[in-house]
């Protein structure tokens, strides 16, 4: 628009009416009313140097270009500072659930956690950097909160005795949890949502009776307030041995809760009183079993977190003036 030339295609990428930064600014500098005068005397098309309705149509354009790029801007500085509040508050852990009763009750906070809005924030980010997690039980049991004493722990094996859940699932809400155990005696048995150990659900693996036949049993209830409650046993078409290792895989999702042995679904049921918890284990007086590894993975989206956690946000009430 400046000097008629051809303008190249590189340069046609981020400005197709002047071939030089220079040029455009020696067009805007240049007297609007001069060029004015030229076409009300010798038309626009004779006119080398650009029309006056083509630069304030330029001028136009280019401040609705950055009226137009300020919202995106504005949006993209905004996330930045959320982000850098959420890291720095990545180091606060929260606190893990607490037991819950056979009518529990969400009480919400104003500040949606310990840390606020921003540790809300950095819990939600930590979390999404570490949705598999895995134990086989090489480095000991300190991951693994409840009774030591009657757990013990060989060869990156361990044999369960009273209930004892996995710290760092406590906090999960959906997931799968993939473990591999053998039946040494009876039975094989694991919990899942443990808020704590008085608060969560059970299942047991069970050998009902010796021989080829399938002699599988399946044991499921729910503890409460560390009562046992709704205890139901179901047959299974399957043949368990002693010392066979299987896998067991507990998809836990809302309110229902499916669970396969060797790939095979054997169980599905439903329940809503607790709605978040870790993993766990354990076995009963004359029951024995050996877990070689456990891992979980976490099923609850990104957006799903965010969604969970603020619903939990109540805001107060503003008063208005004049009124009671």
């Amino acid at each position: 628009m400046y000097c008629r030339k051809k303008i190249g295609a590189f340069r046609r990428l981020f400005d197709a009416q002047f071939c030089s930064a220079d040029h455009r600014r020696k067009l805007t500098s240049g007297s609007a009313r001069a060029l004015r005068d030229a076409e009300d005397l010798y038309g626009a098309e004779e006119v080398l140097a650009p029309t006056w309705s083509s630069i304030t149509q330029l001028k136009r354009d280019e401040k609705e270009e950055r009226k137009g790029g300020l919202g995106p801007t504005l949006v993209v500085a905004f996330g930045v500072v959320l982000l850098m509040f959420a890291i720095a508050q990545m180091r606060q852990s929260a606190p893990p659930p607490k037991a819950v009763s056979s009518a529990p009750k969400n009480k919400p906070s104003n500040d949606a956690s310990s840390g606020g809005i921003f540790g809300v924030l950095g819990n939600l980010v930590q979390s999404t950097t570490s949705s598999k997690l895995r134990d086989d039980f090489r480095a000991g049991l300190g991951n693994w909160e409840g009774r030591i004493s009657d757990w013990t722990a060989e060869r990156g094996e361990v044999r369960p005795g009273s209930l004892r859940i996995y710290k760092p699932s406590a906090s999960l809400s959906n997931y799968q949890m993939d473990f591999m155990g053998q039946i040494e005696r009876k039975s094989m048995n694991w919990a899942f949502r443990a808020a704590d150990t008085k608060n969560y659900y059970a299942t047991k693996l069970v050998i009902t009776h010796p021989g080829p036949l399938p002699n599988a049993g399946l044991v499921r209830f729910i503890v409460l307030d560390g009562r046992e409650r709704e205890r139901v046993e179901l047959p299974l078409p399957l043949t368990l041995e002693r010392g066979v290792d299987y896998h067991v895989q507990v998809t836990v999702q809302g309110k229902r809760f499916l669970t396969s042995v060797n790939g095979q679904l054997v169980s599905s049921w439903t329940d809503d009183r607790i709605s978040r918890g870790g993993v766990g284990f354990f076995a009963d007086s004359g029951e024995s079993s050996v877990v070689k590894w456990v891992t979980v993975s976490e099923r609850d989206s990104f957006l799903s977190k965010i969604a969970s956690h603020f619903s939990l946000i109540t805001f107060p009430a503003v008063a208005i003036p004049g009124e009671r």
